[in-house]
């Protein structure tokens, strides 16, 4: 349940691409955000990339240590967004972004996480809403 398992990841170069073109974004500071809504989806998962560019982090230690928070923060959050993606059947694809100088503390992730998956779940359920109303 608490688990990050491999299948959780965004590991295609390809998928990844087709998320930082077609995908919508947002800042909440100190991290960007991507997502990519696949609906009806033969999978329904969502599946995560983090990012810490080398542009904002020089030191490797700081980009893994930054990686690190933003992996246990997503961790402990995502059975939300998880079952929300189950239960209307879709495909979430996110990408988390730390875009500062400094590495926040654990506290600050968490909050910022919690918010991050809250708003794309908002997002989502505009979007299958605004659908389902046009179909009809």
């Amino acid at each position: 349940m608490y688990k990050f398992k491999k299948q959780e990841r965004l590991c295609s170069l390809i998928e990844i691409r087709k998320l930082f073109v077609c995908g919508e974004n947002f800042l909440n500071y100190p991290f960007s955000v991507r997502y990519k809504i696949e609906e009806k989806s033969i999978f329904p998962q969502v599946q995560v990339v983090i990012v810490s560019p080398k542009r904002y982090q020089k030191l490797s230690v700081n980009r893994n240590r930054a990686k690190r928070l933003i992996r246990e923060s997503y961790r402990l959050n995502k059975e939300e967004i998880t079952k929300f993606a189950e239960e209307n059947n879709i495909g979430i694809k996110i990408s988390i972004s730390l875009v500062s100088q400094n590495i926040p503390d654990y506290k600050t992730v968490n909050t910022k996480i919690q918010k991050i998956l809250s708003n794309i779940i908002h997002k989502t359920s505009e979007i299958i809403e605004n659908n389902n109303q046009s179909n009809k």
